[in-house]
């Protein structure tokens, strides 16, 4: 490719709108605003285990997000952003940007656990416990065939 096509190609692409993502702060913040999370949700984090019981989970039928609506800004009180910080803290992957509700806050190490590469709209459109009891599955699926994965129940 010649330079005068590759700089004209940038500045076209320089030119393009980037549609803007909500980040972990801003989603997290707004779960906590919108469920009116405090700081007791940062013991049940605490004490959840990396792989919740069968009574804990029951597969019913595939579960899909519901719609999250917020702003793309959030606003804060102190108290609501030491909460928010503290979960981001606590939870530190990748999965945290894709909850859409407390109970897939508390899912998100326990499933990043089972497998930390999930596809992206895999969890923009399944509900985490769908996801974790899938991945579960596998697991156990591949341990009863005779192939040991290394994880612990």
């Amino acid at each position: 490719m010649d330079l005068l096509k590759d700089i004209q190609r940038r500045r076209v692409k320089q030119g393009q709108k980037i549609p803007f993502k909500r980040d972990v702060f801003n989603q997290i913040s707004s779960l906590v605003k919108r469920y009116g999370l405090k700081e007791k949700i940062l013991d049940i984090i605490d004490k959840i285990e990396d792989y919740p019981s069968d009574e804990n989970l029951k597969f019913v039928r595939v579960r899909l997000k519901t719609p999250l609506e917020g702003s793309l800004f959030s606003l804060a009180t102190g108290d609501d952003y030491a909460v928010t910080m503290s979960i981001i803290a606590k939870i530190n992957n990748s999965y945290l940007k894709f909850a859409h509700s407390p109970e897939e806050i508390l899912l998100c190490k326990p499933l990043y656990g089972l497998n930390p590469s999930i596809a992206p709209e895999k969890l923009r459109r399944y509900h985490f416990e769908t996801l974790f009891l899938h991945e579960r599955a596998k697991i156990e699926n591949n341990e009863s065939n005779g192939h040991s994965t290394g994880k612990n129940k």
